[in-house]
This record gives C-alpha cells, structure tokens and sequence, in this order.
C-alpha cells in the first residue's frame, strides 16, 4: 500500500514511521527545509536554545519511539531543582506547593483560598456531558483566587490561552473527566492522571543532551529518502480506487499517486492545501480555529548578574500581576549543557491570547519591556549576554468552547472521502507526546480500513 504524509512535525513522523513499521510504501511532503515543525533547537555561542517546546512528558508511545530509534542513551533527564515551580503573587515568585503538606504553607494562596480547596471534593459534582469553559469548572468548585493565581497562569503556560473561552472537556480533558467520573477535581484528577500515565521507565519531562530536535531528525534519519523536504503539496484530488498528491520540489512537479493520505499539517493550512472543494467546506471549523502570536525570547546572563537562585522548572506570571511576559523557563537549570560555564539561560514567553500584539511585536520594542519584568522578577541588573528570539505567528491551536464542532467535521470528512485521514495538533491534544500518539494510531487506522 502507498501512502501519503503531509507535513513533517511530529504528528507526521510518527504517523510516517509507523506506517512503514506496519509495512506500507510512504512518502513525507514536507514544505519547509527541515522536519519537527514547531521543535527548534538552535546551538550558538555555547547555548542550547528550545524555541518552541521546550520538553517532552514521558509516555509509554514516546518510550517505544525513543527505543525503536534507539535514542535512550542520548536522553536527558531534568535535574532535581526542575521539581519546583514558581508563580508571581504581588509581584515575586512564590514557590507553588508539591504536595498535601506543603499546601498548608505555601504564599501562593491566601488561606480563604486554601479552605475552599479542602471543602471541593464535598462541592455537588455535575455529571452531564454539557462542556463548560475552564474557567467555569475551577470557579464552581475551587473559587475564584485558584482560578487567577493558579489556573489562569498554567493554561497560559499550555496553551497560550484563555481559560474563560477554552473547553474544559477538550482542553483540560482530565479535569472535565474527574468530576463527571469521580465527583472532584482533586482525587479524581489523581485517579485519571494515574490511569493516563501507563508504565514507564522515568516518570516526568525528559529532553535529549543535543536538544529536542534529536527526536524528529533521528526519525527523519529512520525514513531515508521518503521524505521529501521543500516540497509543497498544491492540491490533494480523487483519482480512480486512490488519491493523486499534485506536489512541486524546485518548482519541478512531483506529483504522486498513493491508495491513502494523511494530512498532519497544521489546521490553518488546510484552505490553501487544494483538498476536494466539499472537504474544504466541512472543514470549516477546523480552519477557523483560533492560533494566537506567541514570541519566544532566550536570554543569556553572566550568573552574577542574576539574583535568583533560578531553582526551579521557571516562573508563570498570572494574568492579575500585568507583566510583559507569560512566563520565564530557568532552560539552564533544567536540563544540563544548556549555557556556557558562568552563564545561565533563561526562555521567556509572551503574546498568546493575553496579549497577541506582543506575540507580534520586534526584537528591539520586545526587549527592554521584558527585561524590566526579569529585573523585578529575577534581580537581573546586567545586559544579556545572548539573544534569540523566535516568532510563530500561528501557534497552539485553541480548543474552545464548542470544539466538538472540529472532532465531528474532521470525522464527516474521513467518512465522507474514504483513504483521507486528518491528525495533528489541532484535533486530539496540543502536547508532543500526545501528537506522537495521534500519528501512530492514525496510521493504524489507515492498516485496519485498507
């Protein structure tokens, strides 16, 4: 069987590889001069940049990938400060509580806030399968201040986004699912996350020494020559019992004939793709969804130059606080090799839904607005010693109220125009790992319908 895989991020590769693994021909159109999409990893002046994800969370389909690749002895593991979490509250970073006992003492929340925690799991539990936004949940069973001080900051550290607009049951599916399967956000959230969690060998976040890009460029490697880079797909047409894919490389036609497609691109994309007129109209929802600006801007400073111990993951800035950036990653004291001896990195995050503007904006506006918030935040009284700042004008997909419109066009549509498969960031989950796992089971799919 021959297949088709439009794009090369990591829903694409995945879905590529194990295709092959399950015996069929494929080819990978990939637009752009490299695969992974969104992962970047840039290497410069002895730093080691994530520009866009910044990890991955273990998995049991990230295991078998990492093994099948035979990556382990090039995986990465955080270091112990990573455990620790900061949010700003008045205007510092305050370590978030890691668990029950810590709870009772933690700054983060004030302690009106902390009894109205302990009293949600006696809060009456919906059980209805109408969606609500985020927001809505979190208010109606843990109040308002977990809502700004806690969730407000970690859904912008997700997604960007709002929590007032995004679903609950397709954004946060575990906490949509913990009430209406276990009558609390707080046991049930742990009874699902340990259902979701499978067995692995190392539990948590986990990187490569040489960066993020490791993973996509060893799965490229793995593919060989059936993937095609700088070559764009025109249009996608029925042609006979199969599919032609009208694609040009050095403006050179390359067109291909294939028993199936899967489209893994980005949702944005899909109106200019050229697929069947009718396709294109019930995908409507899915080409109107939401992808707010995000800047990624990566600072390199002397150590002395920064009066934070920089002992953690990073800091989230709740929206209440007005700060320029959404949050700061402490990337060199993460994962190690991540700064030059007496240096430290540090990875900023601005724009999304909050402020797209900012997510548009220059280097030079950027700069001395963000470096007045790591002043205040993190002490830093010297120029940086490095720079990179990164763009993406279409970032996360958000999944807001009424997403199930998206699900069921992008469902019409496969049964409608039988040997077309939709997958990627925009359909079922926005992290990596859960991207590696909607490629690999689409490809299934394409098996067991073929």
């Amino acid at each position: 069987m021959q297949v088709g895989v439009i794009g090369g991020g990591i829903t694409g590769l995945s879905a590529a590889l194990e295709l092959r693994s399950r015996g069929a021909q494929v080819t990978l159109f990939e637009a752009s001069e490299r695969v992974g999409g969104v992962i970047t990893t840039i290497r410069r002046d002895g730093f080691l940049v994530e520009a866009g994800p910044t990890s991955l969370t273990t998995t049991p389909a990230l295991e078998g990938l990492i093994d099948r690749l035979g990556l382990e002895s090039r995986r990465l593991a955080p270091t112990a400060a990573a455990k620790r979490r900061y949010i700003v509250r008045g205007g510092a970073p305050v370590p978030l509580p890691d668990g029950p006992g810590s709870l009772l003492s933690t700054k983060a929340l004030s302690a009106s806030a902390k009894l109205r925690l302990l009293r949600e799991p006696f809060v009456t539990a919906v059980r209805g399968g109408d969606d609500e936004s985020v927001a809505s949940l979190v208010r109606r069973r843990m109040g308002d201040e977990v809502l700004t001080y806690l969730v407000n900051p970690f859904v912008a550290g997700i997604y960007a986004g709002d929590p007032e607009r995004l679903s609950a049951r397709h954004a946060m599916p575990l906490l949509w699912h913990a009430e209406r399967r276990h009558g609390s956000l707080i046991f049930g959230g742990m009874k699902e996350a340990r259902a979701r969690a499978g067995v692995v060998r190392r539990k948590g976040i986990t990187s490569f020494t040489d960066g993020l890009a490791t993973l996509p460029e060893a799965m490229a490697a793995a593919l060989g020559d059936r993937v095609k880079l700088r070559t764009r797909v025109r249009s996608v047409a029925r042609e006979g019992d199969g599919w032609r894919i009208h694609a040009e490389q050095g403006g050179l036609a390359a067109d291909q004939y294939v028993d199936a497609v899967v489209y893994s691109g980005p949702a944005h994309a899909i109106e200019s793709l050229g697929f069947p007129a009718e396709a294109r109209a019930a995908l409507a929802p899915a080409s109107r969804l939401r992808h707010p600006p995000i800047s990624t801007l990566a600072l390199g400073f002397a150590r002395e130059a920064v009066a934070h111990p920089l002992d953690g993951f990073g800091v989230l800035c709740p929206e209440v606080e007005q700060r320029t950036v959404l949050g700061v990653l402490f990337s060199s004291s993460v994962f190690a090799g991540r700064a030059p001896s007496g240096q430290v990195l540090v990875t900023c995050f601005i724009g999304g839904e909050r402020s797209p503007d900012l997510g548009r904006a220059p280097l030079d506006q950027l700069l001395p607005a963000v470096l007045r918030d790591l002043e205040g935040l993190l002490g830093v009284s010297a120029p940086p010693t490095f720079v990179h700042h990164q763009q993406w004008p279409m970032a996360i997909p958000q999944y807001e109220l009424g997403h199930e419109a998206v699900e069921q066009a992008a469902s019409r549509v496969e049964s409608t125009f039988p040997g077309l498969y939709l997958t990627g960031q925009w359909r079922a989950g926005v992290a990596l790992g859960e991207c590696i796992a909607q490629g690999q089971a689409t490809a299934a799919r394409v098996i067991a319908e073929r």
